[in-house]
């Protein structure tokens, strides 16, 4: 890990550049100064405070829920040595809850801002801090399930040789507790890249050491509340978008070349397929398997090759195929049903769908048609293309978030939302490489990870889709896009020993956290009959959901005080 941020800290010094000893402090004796910043807003090189002295950090959540602070540290010379220590905060009652974790965000050369941006989450003891660059120090706490609703109190202390500050840390435990992440009700399907995390470790794909990380990387998912398994079923589903092939999880065999007639004889291992569903199912994350995929993503191409392994010649070849022709047809002919006995025999067939990647009418009516004659049970999920009709609808529909901000296009599918939300299957929306706003770039707000979860609620949405999770560029430390958005590929960083966080991902954690107080409030009012505190719920999302206004910088985080005390309020009747 000191490997990693001393690289870090290097490329931030060189892009910086040197400032010399002209300092924000004027002129004072202290080493640094160090105060609170809402978690919804980035620190950046030249981070500055109107309220520098305030020295009180204010947290409110329920048990079982994960919290965030930051601390911003700026000095007017190089701090050697900063380190932070958070003390087990007590309540009145004399209850306890375990000191949190505090780790150091670290700046990334955003290009389409030209501006140094914090983002990863450093896991080490301590750092040295260059002069006249703010520091951001987050803070992680784990509020115990068994923790009852009081007032608790601990300190943070900011230390470096020749100083110490201390902050008060407040935190008020509500009335209520959140579930396990892996039972939230909101959806979460982020699509997973195995071979990313090979490539960004410098490991074998399917090696010892590659299944360790992904291990790693499983319980990191499940933890920030991913539901769904990304399964590949052939050799890279999205042809390379990431500059780097997506490796098969189902190994084709074939006797020699391939010739039109010849399906029969193909023949399928899925080990590493097994394998890989049993290692997330083992960390909870249990809820759907999505396959990619039939025909190569994203959007209008019909390209559908196949690779396989020649046992004759033991060399790879392709079967070069589009969408609909014969070998197609052929070849998933003969796949579906052994895939399908497959999954039945390990129990996973009813979780299982075909998934698609952004495709178009055209193209998608001749899937469904094909699997209305040869595969009628498989599920379809499709994200951000045509849902399909009376004759086979996708049971699994992801629209795109313009659909949410166009009155016209979202009165059109308000009777599909309605009727998948009535029949529980999946209906959900997501971002892509657009919009440029709301989204989870590195330039974007970190207030916009946390909106999104609300959105889904505004919408009734069953929650929310993104991409990828872990498909790095060759360097994302010093050059964090390829050509998608910085960002777009990635919430999580590849540290020395596995994932690290980004704060984008925090801020996502966070939101869903409010999404499920919101389903506790509103659950606890409509058994009460009080429709005050329904129309309190309604004005909080509406308050999340603001993009813009005119008096005030919007936070999520008042809509979500906004919860707290309809939680509270309850919490006085018990």
């Amino acid at each position: 890990m000191a490997k990693l941020q001393n690289l870090i800290y290097i490329v931030l010094i060189f892009l910086v550049g040197c400032q010399g000893n002209r300092s924000f402090l004027n002129g004072g004796k202290d080493l640094f100064q160090a105060w609170q910043m809402d978690i919804e807003l980035r620190a950046f090189p030249g981070t500055f405070s109107r309220d520098p002295d305030n020295r009180v950090i204010v947290l409110e959540g329920l048990a079982n829920e994960v919290l965030s602070a930051q601390v911003i540290v700026r000095g007017k010379s190089d701090i050697k040595g900063l380190s932070g220590q958070l003390s087990d905060l007590t309540g009145s009652a004399g209850g306890t809850i375990p000191a949190g974790r505090v780790r150091y965000g670290a700046y990334l050369p955003v290009d389409e801002t030209m501006t140094l941006t914090a983002d990863p989450l450093m896991e080490v003891d301590a750092l040295d801090v260059p002069a006249n660059i703010a520091q951001s120090v987050w803070l992680t706490i784990k509020v115990p399930t068994e923790t009852a609703p009081d007032q608790y109190r601990g300190e943070l202390r900011l230390s470096a040789p020749g100083q110490q500050e201390v902050f008060d840390l407040q935190l008020e435990v509500l009335p209520g507790m959140l579930s396990d992440p892996s039972d939230w009700s909101f959806y979460l399907n982020i699509w997973q890249d195995p071979s990313g995390v090979a490539r960004a470790h410098q490991v074998e794909v399917w090696s010892d050491e590659h299944w360790a990380f992904l291990e790693d990387y499983a319980h990191n998912f499940v933890a920030h509340g991913m539901d769904v398994i990304t399964a590949s079923i052939v050799y890279d589903p999205w042809d390379s978008q990431t500059g780097y092939p997506y490796h098969t999880m189902v190994e084709w065999n074939y006797p020699g070349a391939y010739e039109l007639g010849g399906a029969d004889q193909f023949s399928w291992d899925f080990s590493i397929f097994d394998r890989y569903v049993e290692l997330m199912i083992a960390a909870a994350m249990d809820e759907k398997i999505d396959c990619f995929s039939m025909v190569k993503g994203p959007w209008i191409t019909t390209k559908a090759d196949i690779r396989y392994f020649d046992t004759e010649s033991g060399h790879y070849r392709t079967v070069i195929s589009t969408l609909g022709d014969a070998p197609w047809r052929e070849i998933w002919s003969a796949f579906l049903p052994v895939f399908k006995a497959h999954l039945i025999e390990k129990g996973w067939f009813d979780r299982t769908y075909l998934a698609f990647d952004e495709k178009p009418k055209d193209e998608m009516r001749v899937i469904y048609d094909f699997l209305i004659d040869e595969a009628p049970d498989f599920k379809v999920s499709i994200a951000g293309g045509y849902p399909g009709d009376e004759r086979k609808w996708s049971d699994e529909v992801i629209l795109h978030i313009d659909d949410l901000f166009d009155e016209e296009v979202l009165a059109s599918y308000t009777p599909l939302i309605g009727k998948m939300r009535a029949e529980d299957r999946y209906i959900s929306f997501y971002t892509a490489c657009e919009p440029y706003y709301p989204n989870v770039f590195l330039f974007s707000q970190l207030r916009e990870a946390r909106l999104l979860p609300w959105l889904a609620w505004k919408h009734n949405l069953s929650g929310y889709l993104r991409w990828a999770v872990s498909a790095f560029p060759e360097d994302v430390w010093t050059q964090p896009n390829y050509k998608w958005h910085s960002g777009d590929m990635y919430f999580v960083y590849p540290g020395e020993e596995g994932p690290l966080d980004g704060m984008r991902w925090e801020l996502f954690r966070q939101g869903i956290q409010d999404y499920e107080a919101l389903g506790i409030a509103q659950e606890l009012a409509e058994k009460a009959g009080r429709e005050d505190l329904l129309k309190r719920l309604d004005s909080a999302v509406s308050v999340a959901t603001t993009l813009d206004d005119c008096h005030h910088y919007p936070y999520v985080g008042e809509a979500r005080t906004m919860v707290n005390e309809v939680l509270r309020e309850f919490g006085r009747d018990q």
